[in-house]
């Protein structure tokens, strides 16, 4: 399964790549780009304004998902250390658990039964 998954990423790796030089050969026309509140300007290839455009929306699209992952790795640390505090509770509830009925000779599993309905 692990080789499926790499040899599609692979298949879809390069027919992104084909796909960026073959925009990029066919769109080498200048652009003028006028930042408006601003006097200047800028020549630039459409080829790259475009593939600009993306890559920094990829960056800016990745930079959330990281971000969304740290808070669920937080939350998850935080659960864990729950977890464990809790396991620790319980086993020592249970410890404490066997060690009161080791003293009554009771079971522990059985709940123990009213004075009224005690066999003397």
């Amino acid at each position: 399964m692990n080789f499926i998954g790499r040899f599609l990423w692979l298949i879809l790796t390069i027919a992104a790549i084909s796909l960026a030089m073959v925009f990029a050969v066919s769109n080498t026309q200048q652009v003028t780009l006028q930042f408006w509140p601003f006097t200047g300007q800028l020549e630039i290839a459409a080829w790259v304004l475009v593939i600009g455009a993306m890559a920094t929306g990829a960056l800016f699209g990745g930079g959330i998902v990281w971000l969304s992952l740290v808070a669920a790795r937080t939350r998850n640390w935080a659960l864990q250390r729950r977890l464990g505090k809790a396991e620790k509770r319980a086993a020592t509830a249970e410890d404490q658990l066997a060690a009161t009925s080791a003293g009554t000779g009771t079971d522990p599993k059985q709940p123990e039964l009213p004075p009224s309905r005690r066999l003397s």
